[in-house]
């Protein structure tokens, strides 16, 4: 009895995906292939910076930076660096270069900022010499709020993989400040990092 229930089950399962097998199939017929004209004007338009890469440049230049870390409950530890920001292939991507000392050893990292034109979000791939892989985030821009949320996942050495968030909120052209979020094992939700930049003095 169960055995010929098993097969009942089994050829009901396979008769549905058939079903649907013949229906994207039906689908993909009726709908017209795109002419090489038409795909090369996507391409093209999906390609070419926009005005949100246009927002990068603003970022130009050399910043100073003061960050405070958490790393449990108390006061945070603090540190001063140096952001140098650039833009590549023709504006395309933004691209930091910074420079602090954490914990009495020094810190380098580098982050690449995008605005993926068919996501229609923001992504940002970090790096630096404290790890040996990726930190990648998504996110959107806020015009009214002026800030750039970003959300991401790492795999952190202690609790294994661990959501996170970040807050760009520009105060100012020469100004504008970063907080950093990460979710502990109690499930919630703890500030562990604010960095504050000031464009140096003679930069644009």
């Amino acid at each position: 009895m169960i055995r010929k229930l098993q097969a009942t089950l089994a050829a009901i399962a396979i008769g549905a995906g058939l079903l649907v097998a013949a229906q994207a199939h039906s689908q993909e017929e009726k709908q017209t292939p795109p002419s090489m004209e038409e795909m090369m004007k996507l391409y093209e338009q999906l390609s070419a910076p926009g005005p949100e890469h246009a927002r990068f440049k603003a970022a130009v230049g050399t910043w100073k930076t003061v960050a405070k870390t958490w790393t449990g409950p108390g006061e945070p530890s603090v540190s001063t660096g140096v952001s140098e920001i650039s833009v590549v292939f023709d504006g395309r991507y933004l691209k930091e270069d910074f420079r602090c000392t954490l914990m009495d050893k020094a810190f380098q990292g580098v982050n690449l900022l995008a605005y993926d034109k068919a996501k229609k979000k923001y992504v940002s791939v970090w790096l630096d010499n404290w790890s040996t892989g990726f930190i990648v985030m998504e996110g959107t821009h806020n015009p009214d709020a002026k800030t750039l949320t970003m959300e991401g996942e790492y795999d952190d050495l202690m609790t294994g993989p661990t959501r996170m968030r970040s807050v760009h909120r520009e105060v100012s052209k020469d100004e504008s400040v970063m907080e950093m979020f990460r979710v502990g094992p109690d499930g919630q939700e703890h500030k562990s990092m604010e960095i504050t930049y000031t464009r140096t003095p003679g930069q644009k």
